[in-house]
């Protein structure tokens, strides 16, 4: 007796640590541990880093670049021989480069990197809030379907009674076996695929185990009547994909100006000291010189340059109209598809009620003998997908919020959303 309570202490404790140690996941979370543990934002950084080094480079580039040398040789004449050092220092700068600035051209390309790095961000937290909502909806579906299983074990019950007394057949309660059994099928499949996503998410949010995830559910009745979002031009300003464009167009301007300091002269400098063995010679000395290089003719290359930075900007510039023309489009359509969502959920509250009047009478007609069992069976399945399809409106506007709010990067006010502020 003492051993069999002390193994029931044990399981409770243990099964009470096995679900502690459960952690709870919100959509927010979930969003910060993908980036997190997110290989594609380690190696945009990486870049960033590239291109900030990169930037440093032609920075040092444009300063005046110093070279030295020194050299050592014996001459061997007749009747006699002698020894020569020497050491030089070269000195030659661009004065384009350091005048016009050119480096600015590699400085555009580390903020292109900085912003093509948040998009990744946004990228990322964008398929794994979609992924969380799909594990959501496996989950609610899962749950409203074992809800109509109770539902149909009850009534089997039911059916079986009323047969054993009489006034059914058996058909009634082999028919109702069926509808058993095809509904614990459905179930199977949907536990299965939850499950396979959870996989997915523990992979992404770097958890070992994906049992000991619980995701949060939204409290979808208070979401889906708030007020819809603002749907704002300028929204659109806010976007790294639209940023980047911006910084691309500003890089590209900053290449022809390169190529105007290739037209710009090179300050040289050289100056050293030369010690010389030679008895008939002048004896030791020291040198210095400056000078200017110029480009004379190179065969309208710098021309050719430039049209071709100006064609690249204006290239630039078109795929940023472009992909503006495509954003404020699907601003348009999520506002749309929002506020007709809000109205399906409306006209699906009045359908509830109906079906859930419906399903009542026909259980009291049922055991009266006034309706089929196939009747009940469909009068019960209408309730069942009456709530799946609620559910599954609540989450498809939940997912087009969030959708948009990522999209728009407008990660703020997703805690918002979950009422965590």
């Amino acid at each position: 007796m003492q051993n069999s309570l002390f193994l029931f202490i044990f399981c409770f404790l243990l099964n009470q640590n096995l679900f502690a140690q459960k952690s709870t996941l919100s959509l927010g979370n979930c969003i910060e541990q993908a980036q997190q543990n997110s290989f594609l934002i380690h190696a945009d950084a990486q870049k960033t880093i590239a291109a900030q080094k990169k930037y440093q480079f032609e920075r040092a580039q444009s300063l005046p670049q110093m070279t030295g040398e020194l050299a050592a040789g014996r001459y061997q004449l007749e009747p006699y021989s002698f020894d020569q050092t020497a050491a030089f220092v070269y000195g030659d700068w661009s004065l384009g480069d350091f005048f016009l600035n050119t480096a600015q051209s590699a400085r555009q390309e580390k903020l292109i990197a900085e912003t093509d790095n948040q998009q990744t961000r946004l990228d990322i937290s964008l398929s794994s809030a979609m992924l969380y909502i799909r594990i959501l909806q496996a989950y609610a579906q899962k749950e409203l379907l074992q809800q109509r299983l109770n539902l149909l074990n009850s009534h089997f019950h039911v059916a079986k009674a009323l047969w054993q007394a009489g006034t059914r057949t058996q058909f009634d309660v082999l028919q109702t076996e069926t509808e058993i059994a095809r509904l614990k099928e459905t179930i199977a499949l949907l536990e299965l695929e939850s499950q396979n996503l959870l996989q997915e998410l523990a992979q992404l949010i770097n958890e070992k185990r994906a049992d000991n995830i619980y995701l949060r559910p939204f409290d979808s009745e208070r979401i889906c009547n708030m007020q819809l979002p603002d749907f704002l031009p300028e929204i659109m300003q806010s976007m790294p994909v639209i940023q980047s464009f911006d910084l691309r167009i500003k890089a590209q301007q900053l290449r022809t100006r390169a190529v105007t300091a290739q037209q710009l002269p090179h300050f040289n400098l050289s100056g050293g000291f030369m010690r010389d063995g030679d008895p008939t010679g002048d004896g030791d000395y020291w040198q210095m010189g400056v000078g200017i290089s110029l480009p004379l003719f190179r065969w309208n290359v710098v021309s050719f340059q430039k049209q071709e930075s100006r064609a690249l900007t204006q290239m630039l510039y078109f795929q940023k109209q472009e992909m503006e023309r495509n954003i404020s489009i699907f601003i348009n359509q999520t506002q749309q598809k929002l506020v007709k969502l809000k109205k399906i959920i409306q006209l699906q509250g009045q359908r509830l009620k109906t079906t859930d009047n419906a399903f009542k009478i026909a259980e009291a007609n049922y055991q009266a003998g006034l309706m089929t069992n196939l009747e009940y069976l469909s009068v019960q399945q209408q309730l069942t997908e009456t709530h799946i399809a609620i559910q599954e409106t609540q989450l498809n506007y939940i997912s087009t919020l969030v959708q948009f709010y990522i999209i728009t990067n407008q990660l703020d006010k997703i805690k918002k959303l979950e009422n965590m502020e």
